[in-house]
């Protein structure tokens, strides 16, 4: 099973745009929010050094000062 995992400060859009790419596919875990990116981006290291099936997605948006930071996790056995 494969798991992409990313951070964000639109989680919204990003759980629309996930859920119309990967064909109805929705957010599996949402984590935060957090301060800063470096604070989510922390969370998202620590879960990838957990498990070697996490696929790092890139999320194209600008960074807003005072917008909080999410993480998310998208599974499924259709992602290989």
């Amino acid at each position: 099973m494969k798991i992409l995992i990313g951070i964000t400060q639109d989680l919204d859009g990003v759980k629309d745009t996930l859920s119309s790419q990967y064909k109805g596919l929705g957010v599996s875990t949402q984590a935060g929010p957090f301060k800063t990116r470096e604070e989510a981006l922390n969370w998202q290291a620590f879960m990838m050094n957990r498990r070697d099936n996490y696929e790092e997605i890139k999320i194209q948006q600008g960074s807003v000062a005072d917008a909080y930071w999410f993480g998310i996790t998208v599974e499924s056995s259709s992602l290989h």
